[in-house]
């Protein structure tokens, strides 16, 4: 009740204004009472009889310290001057009607609700806060009119009046749940610590020459699909005619490979090689294409302005409009900033990872890609030839330095015939039943593609998903290795349908507007510069010490990136990176090994059978002796209980609000458009440090709330997501019976493949 009475106090144009029972409800003041006695009465408000020269303007308040409210007044329109100056000279009967000379519209003539006038100062809108101090410090305060002038009686009496109506709207904006986004932020208490520019012609990417193993090009023909733009089917669905190898059509299991066979993944902080190369090139920075790529997604949202995402690839006949990425993609990105021998190494943070059939599905279809089909069925399990993990060559990498970052790349496929350097990424991509529930991926194995154009069971379909979800982590990968594109292999875990060679400038196309691909590189570019930035200042705060860091790009009216940093110990990394280590694992051997946890469950159950008889035949009369239960490889509630509260206002915390000013060739921009490698991007950005501890530790918090809700979440979100999956479900089990009486057609007619 009391936040619907106080919205028509700031909007007067939206409702009813009954300010007399808002006066009762939340005891105002006494010289504030009386105000609104006989004043006010309870008039509705219709959008014909408003007054035009009620309208929002911004105004900049100037601020000596920090980051100032930005007030939105009321201002009369032009022409209408000279009968305010007649109102402020004129004393009139408090409670009346300010009707003056202005003529009766229409409606009002008919008996119809006309706006009530109050005599004092204008109403004001609730106050918009926006971290922009440059801005403030450029443009002067401006002055105040003298029509706003009045009584000296009634202008306190107003103002005081409207100043408690704020305190409470205030008040009331703290109770905002956390996962909502504001349309602007309030760092209070702030003070501007650090400025500059950034060019695009002064930042450049380097590539490092080492020798390495001979990256593999792609089997089965798959090459032509590299110089083809489009989906590839491996089967035609007219004429029944296999494009490629029909071997692809069905997919090893995944209990069937051997992964043991596979090199295992380096981190960054565990790769000596890359430390020792950064040493030897004094740069102080290293970090992969995987662990980057998240904090430097949010960077593309601070310095493009949210841009939005082009779907003109997308045929006009697809429902779906959305053209914003993903709550996934939005989520606050997390890493660790590890020290060690005057070398910081970028690692992912895994604190919300959890094990999937994907996981392992595309290590094993990559070599599917890459290799012959004697050579991959040494991989089976079953196989009596074997591979050993000594036959198994290294990885090979590319190594970019930019600033004094050192930048690794795994390297997956190559063909001399593609521009630069040959080189591009291998990507597998489930349909979108799979990734709609991985958990439970086997409800949604039925899911079939069986043609171009559609919003379900299409590459349409999965098309326009990647351009939401995983373009710009690709594009990025494919600029930190310096590659040309990515090879897309479409499937539902048991079946390939199809595959598609996605340039740099395709994916630039839907995330950037353009072909070319200047803009997305001088993005990129200026986002490792500006990186580098965030790093010194934090690394300057807290030197010698690794650190955990939170970023987040608000999407307010002014975009905003929040940047946190806090010292760990190598003990609270290993905490928080083993988090979920035993529910991996459990999952892993769930879907590797599966006729062993089989066999170890009919094991138990034979074991706990025999435990139970022996157990009632030495049972007790008086029943002393009852079953303790214990719980293993978690946290009991004493133990969380046991933890004393830490006053986070004394912990040490780095935070620090980015604001940036795009110019192109001089001129401001909210975000270039096409750019070309002629021009000149520069970034001016802003530094501004919270000196309030408590307020940086709450934002934080919230910050780190925000990154659980999107990470974290169950297999029943919502009632809408499970609407949503039980239809894909529905799909999935009718796609099963079609795809039956496709493989019975096929066996009447035969297998054909073009040659």
């Amino acid at each position: 009740m009391l936040r619907r009475s106080l919205k028509p106090v700031t909007r007067p144009t939206c409702g009813f204004v009954c300010l007399p029972c808002l006066v009762t409800k939340v005891a105002l003041p006494t010289h504030a009472v009386r105000s609104f006695r006989r004043s006010l009465t309870t008039v509705p408000v219709s959008s014909e009889s408003a007054d035009p020269s009620v309208i929002a303007n911004i105004r900049y308040q100037s601020t000596t310290q920090g980051i100032g409210p930005i007030s939105l007044s009321l201002k009369t329109t032009p022409g209408r001057g000279k009968e305010q100056k007649k109102k402020t000279t004129k004393q009139k009967k408090v409670g009346t009607a300010d009707n003056g000379k202005r003529p009766a519209s229409p409606k009002s003539a008919r008996g119809g609700s006309s706006v009530r006038k109050i005599p004092g100062k204008p109403l004001r809108k609730h106050i918009v806060y926006a971290p922009i101090p440059h801005i403030l410090k450029a443009r002067p305060p401006h002055p105040r009119p003298k029509d706003e002038d009045s009584s000296p009686q009634d202008d306190g009496q107003d103002s005081a009046t409207f100043d408690f109506i704020r305190g409470i709207q205030q008040s009331k904006r703290h109770k905002q749940p956390v996962g909502r986004q504001k349309r602007a932020e309030k760092p209070q208490e702030t003070g501007v610590t650090h400025n500059g520019i950034l060019e695009s012609t002064n930042v450049s990417l380097t590539p490092l020459s080492m020798e390495g193993a001979e990256v593999p090009r792609l089997s089965y023909g798959l090459e032509r699909a590299l110089f083809n733009p489009g989906v590839y089917h491996l089967q035609d669905p007219r004429t029944r005619v296999y494009n490629f190898d029909p071997y692809l059509g069905s997919i090893m299991p995944v209990k069937e490979f051997d992964f043991s066979a596979l090199n295992e993944y380096i981190t960054s902080s565990q790769d000596e090689e890359l430390r020792q190369q950064a040493i030897r090139h004094g740069k102080k920075y290293i970090g992969s294409s995987s662990s980057m790529t998240s904090v430097l997604s949010h960077f593309h949202y601070l310095l493009s302005a949210w841009r939005p995402l082009n779907t003109s690839a997308i045929s006009q006949g697809f429902p779906e409009v959305a053209k914003n990425f993903t709550r996934i993609l939005r989520a606050p990105s997390a890493v660790f900033l590890r020290y060690k021998d005057g070398v910081y190494a970028i690692d992912a943070d895994k604190e919300y990872d959890n094990a999937n059939i994907l996981m392992n599905l595309g290590k094993s279809m990559e070599k599917l890609l890459t290799m012959p089909t004697e050579e991959f069925e040494r991989y089976r399990r079953s196989s009596t030839d074997k591979i050993t993990p000594d036959a198994v060559p290294p990885e090979t990498y590319h190594y970019t330095t930019c600033g004094n970052f050192l930048m690794r790349a795994q390297l997956d496929a190559h063909d001399p015939r593609l521009p630069g350097t040959g080189m591009f990424d291998l990507k597998t991509r489930a349909v979108l039943s799979i990734r709609m529930n991985t958990r439970h991926y086997d409800r949604g194995l039925g899911y079939q593609i069986k043609g171009r154009f559609g919003k379900y069971e299409s590459f349409e379909r999965e098309y326009f998903d990647m351009i939401r979800a995983a373009f710009l982590k690709y594009s990025l990968q494919v600029r930190v290795g310096r590659m040309d594109g990515i090879f897309v292999a479409f499937h539902n875990i048991e079946r390939i349908f199809g595959f598609q060679y996605v340039s740099l400038p395709e994916m630039d196309l839907a995330l950037h507007g353009q072909t070319d691909t200047a803009l997305g590189d001088a993005e990129f570019q200026l986002s490792v510069s500006l990186w580098d930035k965030v790093l010194a200042e934090a690394t300057e705060a807290f030197p010698n010490q690794s650190l955990r860091f939170h970023f987040e790009t608000r999407n307010t009216q002014i975009p905003c990136m929040y940047v946190f940093a806090e010292p760990v110990t190598e003990e609270q990394i290993e905490k928080i990176q083993n988090r979920n280590k035993a529910e991996i694992e459990a999952v892993q051997r769930k879907l590797l090994f599966p006729d062993e946890l089989e066999q170890m469950g009919e094991d138990a159950v034979d074991q706990e059978r025999t435990s139970l008889k022996a157990s009632s035949d030495t049972v007790t009369e008086s029943g002393e002796s009852e079953p303790e239960i214990a719980v293993s490889n978690g946290e009991t509630t004493a133990d969380v209980s046991a933890v004393p509260p830490e006053d986070l206002a004394t912990k040490p915390l780095f935070a620090i609000a980015i604001t940036v000013n795009n110019k192109v060739d001089g001129s401001p921009v909210q975000r270039p458009t096409s750019f070309t490698s002629e021009q000149k991007w520069d970034v001016e950005y802003t530094f501004t440090k919270f000196s309030n501890p408590e307020r940086a530790w709450a934002i934080y918090a919230a910050c780190q709330r925000r990154r659980e809700l999107s990470l974290d979440f169950d297999d029943d979100e919502t009632i809408e997501d499970n609407g949503f999956r039980l239809q894909l479900q529905k799909i999935s089990k009718q796609g099963k019976e079609w795809r039956k009486r496709q493989d019975q057609i096929e066996q009447k007619r035969g297998t054909i493949v073009l040659q």
